[in-house]
């Protein structure tokens, strides 16, 4: 009888500790809490009060000098993506797809930007834009890189339209910017047949105080040339 009372006891204090601990937890549910706790912790998406602030938040800066490299228009090196809240007016540049963007300094009161992108033919093309930074709103923009392929139109062609092969080419527009916004801008001819180039052209552009692009000097050479 004493045996009995005993295991009824010892089985009851048992059962008693069992029912009083808490099981431990499945990996499931640890990974679970895990989740939990850090999106707790995760910033919030920042907001912007206009969108203006938002542009000079998201787009990449950079220094000058500057200079272009082969290929420079196509890769767009260290631009940012246009966030899809701005409209086009606000860089000054519509019909572009893909567009990108990089600061660079201010000129006084002016915002300056680099825009780039594909325009309506698919073909890259670069752009230097002002903004007046109180009014955002653009003041002026400036070419810095287009192509055009020459065709019959553009060429010396004899008496029955022929046009030399060694004459087949692209006109290309290349620059380069000083720190002090010297912008030089040169057309080159890129020969179809083989690796020959040709300047024909420099131009020297800077900004005023209004913002706007003028021109410091120009040598045509043969590019635009008045013929005798």
């Amino acid at each position: 009888m004493k045996k009995v009372v005993i295991l009824w006891l010892v089985a009851t204090l048992v059962a008693g500790c069992s029912g009083g601990r808490r099981p431990l937890p499945t990996q499931a549910e640890l990974m679970r809490q895990d989740s939990l706790e850090r999106l707790a912790h995760r910033p919030k998406p920042r907001t912007f009060s206009t969108p203006e602030e938002e542009l000079l938040s998201v787009l990449p800066y950079r220094t000058l000098p500057m200079t272009y490299e082969e290929g420079f228009e196509r890769t767009l090196p260290g631009f940012g993506e246009v966030p899809p809240t701005q409209v086009p007016w606000l860089l000054g540049v519509e019909g572009l797809t893909k567009t990108k963007a990089i600061r660079l300094p201010d000129r006084g009161r002016t915002h300056v930007f680099l825009v780039g992108g594909e325009d309506a033919d698919e073909q890259p093309a670069v752009y230097m834009v002002t903004l007046d930074s109180l009014k955002w709103t653009p003041v002026d923009q400036l070419t810095l890189y287009e192509q055009s392929t020459a065709d019959d139109d553009d060429e010396e062609a004899d008496a029955d339209g022929f046009v030399a092969e060694e004459d087949l080419g692209q006109m290309r527009v290349e620059f380069s910017v000083t720190s002090r916004y010297e912008i030089y801008i040169q057309v080159v001819f890129q020969s179809f047949v083989d690796e020959r180039r040709e300047l024909e052209g420099v131009s020297v552009f800077s900004i005023g105080s209004d913002g706007k692009f003028f021109e410091l000097e120009k040598n045509r050479l043969n590019y635009g040339a008045e013929e005798d």
